[in-house]
């Protein structure tokens, strides 16, 4: 037995095909990691922040269906953001004010609140901005004739 079989007990061909896989893995890495494969790149970057009257809140911006030709309003659809639950759904889409978002928002420990944002005479309501009392969550919705669908989900961080 040779010096080199006692300290190394891979064979010359064992060594080069350790090698060679080792450098196709390494590449691989590199390509995945390096976003060379699209949509395997990972992404990590932080939510996106807002700050409300002081506060910061993680923000995402989600899209409600749009209502149906005729409709005047959309079934409710649930969002999860940052453990708070939200039920959203438009109503008055046919109104020359522009539709209103109605909704509830749900926090982990069960507290639920609810809302309507947009602008309308009939109903009431003229706000585009929702905070929970406890601030915990908010919701906002620009409204108006030409605001489309989507709210903007905010949660204390």
């Amino acid at each position: 037995m040779s010096r080199m079989d006692q300290d190394f007990p891979l064979s010359r061909t064992q060594a080069k095909v350790l090698l060679v896989g080792l450098v196709v893995m390494g590449i691989f890495g590199v390509a995945l990691f390096g976003g060379l494969i699209p949509g395997l790149k990972p992404n990590y970057t932080l939510p996106a922040t807002v700050s409300l009257n002081g506060e910061p809140y993680y923000c995402t911006t989600v899209e409600l269906d749009w209502p149906t030709l005729l409709s005047n309003t959309t079934a409710p659809q649930m969002f999860l953001f940052h453990n708070v639950s939200f039920w959203l759904w438009l109503t008055n889409w046919g109104s020359l004010t522009g539709a209103l978002v109605n909704g509830n928002g749900t926090e982990p420990n069960g507290t639920e609140f609810s809302f309507v944002l947009g602008a309308a005479i009939s109903p009431i309501a003229n706000t585009s901005l929702f905070i929970s009392p406890d601030h915990a969550f908010a919701v906002s919705y620009r409204g108006g004739l030409l605001a489309g669908p989507w709210v903007e989900l905010m949660v204390r961080v």
